[in-house]
């Protein structure tokens, strides 16, 4: 809870009525944000969406998930609006990215938050703007926010609305709103049109960095991925409104149905405050990979390649602020995940060894990168995330070799090594991540990953959860065979299908991974665990 909102929250601790509900979800939000980020040219580094602007219009009801997404006004192309609809929560959130009032660098870049609550049939709404400052990137401390004004949202069609604004320091007007991007799930005549790719979009952040965080839109008819990311300069905790930042992540190589998607990152500089006076810069600066473990968990990894930032690399974990969209189906099945063998190379020696409490577990192994992301779950909860637990994995190199035993795959003897072991602690998603390489095989078995979990600082022998292990599409495994770092021990011939593995022989349905990427770029590859705490 933002500090300034201490007082507000305990006029909140009397019994619920709909009413409080909803203001308590609204906080909830605002708590996690606080405010949000801009956008790069919008409508010019993507194509513009050629629906103008209508005002005057009866309006449509404004309280559906399909008017989530990116908005902007053409006449100020480069800054705009990204906003989330929670009609289950009768909220409606939304972050304005923009400038100082004189044009600058990275230091006049400025973001504001708003929300509101909804009527249902009303077509617009009364909403509070918020400025955020006093944080760090992907850092503590939490940031503060301060209410700046009010004004008011409203949508004449499913593409096309306004929002009127009144600052305390004078600034006031109304801002015509067109879609960036083509309309998915708006309904004119209310209500929302499923759509499973368009449900991804939302309001994400990560819990220990509360108060910033990034707002998706995921668009399958464009089709494009336009990420807005609302954060600080390194070191802006006490640079006031000039250490605010933001970024967007865009590409137009999304493939509908894909879990993992690459971005170019871009920051933008050069605009000022809701006005074309001067010509924006965008400029790119990185590269990004947002992953979903499921409808509500995800992963932003980043690099950063020049500007303010460069050299900046990491992963935030990340977390809906508010309900998961009814269409989203991505990682909806709720099952257990089978329990497998954990030989025949667990070592368990190391689970005392906090040293191999690690992301990298590389070791300086070298393979084709694989990033790993798991997500344990509990069955008997409505596959609700598992915080807190550890979850240890291990696996052989590109030739088949473990460590910490000897006698291994071509007279090998790890005895005394620990690569490719390693153990982490699921977040408030209950994901973890590890940094490793495309496991290679040795005979009799097909390429796997060993994966064990852990609950109540357990972390001994014997007291595992679950044991299981996790299964490679034969494709992908061929094409990294087939590469220059694998060639030397070659294709597995002692195990070609799954029917011939003795540990997936019943089948993989709840063991193989999704995974994307090329042997070239490295791989992205998630799991989710189910288990019956």
């Amino acid at each position: 809870m933002l500090p300034n909102q201490q007082d507000k929250a305990r006029a909140m601790a009397r019994p619920d009525s709909d009413e409080n509900a909803t203001r308590r979800g609204r906080r909830r939000m605002l708590a996690a944000f606080g405010a949000l980020p801009a956008l790069p040219l919008l409508g010019e580094l993507i194509g513009r969406n050629s629906t103008a602007v209508a005002q005057g219009a009866a309006g449509i009801d404004i309280d559906q998930q399909g008017l989530t997404g990116a908005w902007y006004d053409p006449a100020t192309s480069g800054q705009g609006f990204l906003i989330e609809v929670f009609p289950t929560q009768n909220i409606v959130f939304g972050a304005w990215y923009t400038y100082d009032a004189v044009a600058g660098g990275a230091t006049a870049q400025r973001w504001y938050t708003f929300s509101g609550t909804l009527a249902a049939g009303a077509t617009s709404a009364s909403v509070t703007f918020y400025q955020v400052t006093g944080g760090n990137f992907n850092a503590a401390p939490t940031p503060y926010s301060v209410v700046i004004g009010e004004g008011t949202l409203s949508f004449a069609s499913c593409t096309s609305g306004s929002l009127d604004f009144s600052f305390s320091d004078g600034r006031a007007g109304s801002i015509p709103l067109a879609r960036l991007m083509s309309n998915i799930a708006c309904a004119a005549s209310g209500g929302s049109v499923a759509d499973a790719n368009f449900a991804l979009s939302g309001t994400w952040y990560n819990k220990p960095t509360s108060g910033q965080g990034v707002l998706i839109e995921v668009n399958p008819s464009t089709p494009y991925v336009f990420l807005s990311w609302f954060t600080f300069a390194p070191d802006g905790a006490n640079s006031g409104a000039a250490g605010q930042r933001w970024f967007t992540g865009q590409t137009a190589a999304y493939v509908p149905g894909a879990t993992s998607i690459a971005l170019t990152l871009y920051t933008t500089s050069n605009g000022t405050f809701n006005s074309a006076a001067t010509k924006v810069v965008a400029t790119a600066v990185g590269s990004a990979t947002l992953t979903y473990s499921s409808c509500g968990a995800a992963v932003l990894s980043y690099a950063f390649t020049s500007g303010e930032f460069a050299g900046q690399t990491g992963d935030i974990t990340l977390q809906r602020t508010g309900s998961t969209p009814s269409a989203c189906t991505f990682g909806a099945a709720c099952a257990l995940i089978p329990s497998e063998t954990d030989g025949p190379y667990p070592l368990y020696s190391i689970l005392s060894n906090t040293a191999l409490q690690r992301r990298d577990i590389t070791d300086g192994k070298t393979g084709a990168p694989l990033k790993l992301i798991l997500r344990l779950i509990d069955v008997n909860n409505s596959c609700a995330p598992i915080t807190n637990a550890a979850i240890y994995i291990w696996h052989c190199d590109k030739d088949g070799v473990y460590s910490g035993y000897a006698n291994q795959t071509g007279g090998v003897n790890a005895t005394g090594q620990s690569f490719l072991r390693g153990i982490q602690v699921t977040d408030a998603s209950g994901q973890v991540v590890f940094d490793t390489i495309y496991p290679g095989w040795y005979s009799g078995r097909i390429t796997h990953i060993h994966i064990q979990a852990y609950l109540d600082d357990t972390l001994r022998q014997g007291a595992a959860v679950i044991t299981t292990q996790m299964a490679f599409p034969l494709d992908v495994t061929k094409a990294v065979y087939n590469s220059t770092l694998y060639a030397a021990h070659g294709q597995n011939t002692s195990v070609t299908s799954f029917a011939q593995d003795n540990v997936f022989s019943d089948g993989t349905t709840y063991e193989m991974a999704t995974i994307a990427g090329d042997v070239a770029n490295g791989y992205v590859a998630t799991l989710t665990l189910g288990i019956a705490a």
